[in-house]
């Protein structure tokens, strides 16, 4: 990193290279470049990026829209994008060069993938001694399983995270969502902070080796001190705890209109009696402790609902709230859009700039950093939209040099239509 960099940013003069995909490893990519940081992401047309493959799902018609998918403009706004073949010998060159001016790569390959390419870090370290290099995959750099490929959803079964979910008279279940990417693109996120704080202090660089399974097994801590202390597997709860009564979803009025209700202590307890107007089943002894209430937590879960079904969410939220019981309305993507007072008043939606739909609205970034907050830059780049910036101006490369090398398929050319300005 420069050591004279009159920008504001918290990681101005940062310079970042990506070969990634999906969103373990560009989301790691988009923090950094959100605060400051130059980010190069290097992409191939011959294996495009999944989210490249976007078809809009109203518009099946329209074919693949590389430029349109939600996922690659929430995940990677603001980056440089340039195209190589990194088969080619001479791709491989000209991505040694970019490495030699970067102080970080980012990589999410399947392990052993950038070896093969000639771009391992022993391979990058001899261009640049003092890189910090992160490698994500789904089980690290070595051990028995380490050449599988995996994918969100696997690693999340295998962790055991979908035992978990669910309910307890159920199979269990995955959440939908690819959890391991974005725990696993924090904690990279940290390494590589940690790297670079080490190399400030004491001018070395480093290999970062993370692997998505063992974020994803970490962050279920309670689960493995269960069994490790009492030898038991966890059940699956469902909506219920251990500990507190009523504890759950309770239907509202509305089509799939929810509201959350947790009770921990007789105060609470007490409050919700009161909300409630303190019906004479709120006086049955079988309710009148924490330890009677999760006895009888189906029949407490009835009368509750009796209470809810008629009312809509936000009314019971806002008086159970009132009363001093814990309860929140399970908002689906227009609550948190329109209806949501917290996200508002801090500002979390971002209005980015799309190169070819102009305005549009996503999530920021929530690290919070108040002396240099991020930004966002432009959204919704072609694959190799960069190219000429990048090779010309930022490596010096010649104009013969980037013909040779665009002849030869090692560099990728650029749309007509990008470089036209269409």
């Amino acid at each position: 990193m420069s050591e004279d960099v009159a920008g504001t940013e918290a990681l101005a003069g940062l310079k970042v290279v990506e070969f990634s995909a999906a969103m373990a490893g560009p989301w790691i990519g988009r923090f950094l470049t959100y605060y400051g940081a130059e980010t190069i992401r290097v992409e191939s047309k011959q294996r495009p990026d999944v989210v490249r493959l976007y078809i809009p799902p109203r518009s099946p018609e329209l074919g693949t829209q590389p430029q349109l998918s939600p996922w690659f403009t929430d995940w990677n706004t603001g980056k440089l994008f340039v195209a190589l073949d990194l088969t080619r010998p001479r791709a491989v060159e000209v991505a040694r060069r970019l490495v030699a001016r970067c102080d970080v790569v980012i990589e999410n390959y399947s392990s052993g993938v950038m070896d093969k390419l000639g771009l391992g870090y022993g391979d990058l370290q001899r261009v640049n001694p003092k890189l910090v290099m992160l490698s994500t995959s789904g089980y690290g750099d070595h051990g028995p399983c380490h050449r599988y490929v995996t994918w969100g959803p696997n690693v999340e079964a295998l962790a055991g995270l979908s035992k978990l979910s669910g309910f307890p008279w159920r199979e269990g279940a995955i959440t939908q969502y690819a959890y391991p990417d974005p725990l696993s693109a924090l904690h990279g996120l940290f390494a590589v902070m940690c790297a670079l704080d080490h190399r400030t202090r004491t001018g070395k660089g480093q290999y970062i080796s993370l692997s998505q399974f063992e974020t994803t097994v970490s962050a279920l801590g309670d689960v493995m001190m269960e069994f490790l202390v009492n030898g038991r597997e966890p059940e699956r709860p469902g909506n219920r705890s251990a500990h507190a009564a009523p504890h759950g979803c309770y239907r509202c009025a509305g089509d799939d209109r929810w509201c959350a209700i947790a009770v921990s202590s007789d105060a609470e307890w007490a409050g919700l009696r009161a909300a409630l107007g303190d019906p004479a089943w709120t006086r049955d002894p079988k309710f009148a402790t924490t330890g009677a209430r999760l006895e009888n937590a189906e029949e407490l879960d009835g009368h509750i609902e009796e209470w809810t079904r008629d009312r809509t969410d936000y009314d019971v939220m806002t008086s159970l709230q009132n009363a001093g019981v814990p309860a929140g309305v399970v908002q689906n993507a227009e609550d948190l859009l329109h209806h949501d007072p917290q996200l508002h008043a801090r500002g979390f939606f971002e209005e980015i700039e799309h190169v070819k739909k102009g305005p549009v609205l996503a999530t920021g970034v929530p690290l919070g950093l108040k002396g240099t907050p991020g930004h966002s830059g432009p959204a919704g780049a072609a694959m190799g939209q960069d190219n000429d910036h990048v090779f010309r101006s930022l490596l010096g490369m010649t104009p013969q040099e980037i013909r040779e090398c665009t002849e030869d398929g090692a560099i990728e050319a650029t749309d007509p239509e990008v470089r036209d300005g269409g």
